[in-house]
């Protein structure tokens, strides 16, 4: 009983100088940064209404594999409900950049159906993918009315 008593208290003042070192390898190490996807503003383009620029800003780790990057947009004529203007676009997988610091793209989305209807509800999603991460995507979505741009040259 004696040495079992004795082996307990040696291996807990052990662990105890353990415990501060491994605190201090985790604080050197931190967590990798959570993969996020923001939407931001979106604004039909006034020479060619079927084009919405969509502005994103994402956030991903570092990763051995490549990432998707994919804006849809999605809207309903008010006054025709069987009238969907609907596009997304996907960006390629060397163009989406991830190296731990926040990202912002502009992303234009073609309408494969109608032109874009200004100050109409368009529902917008974006979505970051990584099949081989856990979790594998990070997504937002939003209601927006949709105004038209400021003419660019």
């Amino acid at each position: 009983m004696q040495r079992w008593i004795i082996l307990t208290v040696v291996t807990t003042a052990f662990a105890g100088l353990a415990a501060p070192a491994r605190a201090a390898q985790e604080a050197a190490d931190p967590a990798p940064a959570t993969t996020s996807v923001t939407l931001d503003d979106a604004t039909i383009d006034p020479k060619i209404p079927s084009r919405v620029r969509v502005d994103v800003s994402y956030l991903c780790s570092v990763a051995d594999d490549a990432r998707s990057l994919t804006v849809s947009v999605e809207q309903k004529d008010p006054e025709d409900t069987s009238s969907v203007a609907f596009g997304s676009s996907r960006t390629a997988e060397a163009d989406v950049i991830c190296d731990g610091t926040r990202q912002h793209r502009r992303i234009v989305v073609q309408s494969k159906t109608i032109n874009w209807i200004p100050g109409a509800d368009a529902v917008l999603t974006a979505t970051v993918s990584d099949i081989g991460a856990a979790p594998q995507a990070a997504a937002d979505a939003k209601r927006a009315k949709l105004p038209t741009g400021p003419t660019t040259t």
